[in-house]
């Protein structure tokens, strides 16, 4: 039996219609991985560190205690987000590489090692532990940033200190330490080579101000 005319228009669009949407699913199954956004790099964390092998004791008398009070930071350097320059008066933040915290809270037990390791004073505290002393000594980051329009490019750090008497709040002596490394490849690892080295050199004159301050 002849299928009758007027129903071959309805099979024929129908056929279509599922060949439109195969079609359809075929060309959105092969777009799948074009639409998908790529891997997100993972972040880098880094450290700053001292092993104290460049601090040698100082010998002379042992002077008191001494706070050492946390570091406060100025505006741009006080968060885990790692600073370059590019141009003077920006600042530019690496997107996958990042402190392990702020450098201010990292530096602070890092001045105590090195008060310590002086063998000027009979102990050194952190803000908190409730001792009596007699000096204390209270720093501000100002900056801790890689400079990458210099040739070659250069890590520099430097730190404000002011040592006081507890008792009368006299202060004996305020000053500002820098200290600059050079950079040996543009990259943020080697930036935080340089900012190691950096913390180095920075205790050892964090040190030399101590030591002349209580001659």
């Amino acid at each position: 039996m002849s299928t009758p005319q007027h129903c071959l228009p309805l099979v024929i669009s129908a056929g279509r219609r599922w060949l439109i949407l195969a079609l359809t699913l075929l060309l959105s199954a092969c777009g799948l991985p074009l639409l998908q956004p790529p891997a997100e790099q993972p972040t880098r964390n880094y450290l700053l560190e001292w092993n104290g092998d460049t601090l040698p004791p100082v010998k002379s008398p042992r002077r008191g205690s001494l706070l050492i009070s946390p570091v406060l930071s100025t505006p741009g350097f006080d968060s885990s987000d790692m600073a370059y320059m590019r141009k003077a008066h920006e600042i530019e933040y690496f997107a996958h590489h990042r402190w392990v915290d702020a450098p201010a809270r990292m530096l602070e037990p890092l001045l105590v090692q090195a008060a310590e390791r002086s063998g000027l004073f009979r102990n050194v505290v952190e803000a908190g532990s409730g001792a009596d002393v007699d000096l204390r000594l209270d720093s501000r980051l100002i900056h801790l940033k890689q400079v990458c329009r210099l040739n070659p490019s250069e890590l520099q750090l430097a730190l404000r200190v002011t040592l006081s008497e507890v008792r009368n709040a006299k202060v004996i002596a305020t000053r500002t330490l820098s200290v600059s490394e050079p950079i040996r490849e543009r990259s943020p690892y080697e930036g935080v080579a340089a900012a190691n080295r950096a913390v180095d050199r920075l205790l050892s004159d964090v040190q030399g101000f101590l030591v002349e301050q209580l001659k």
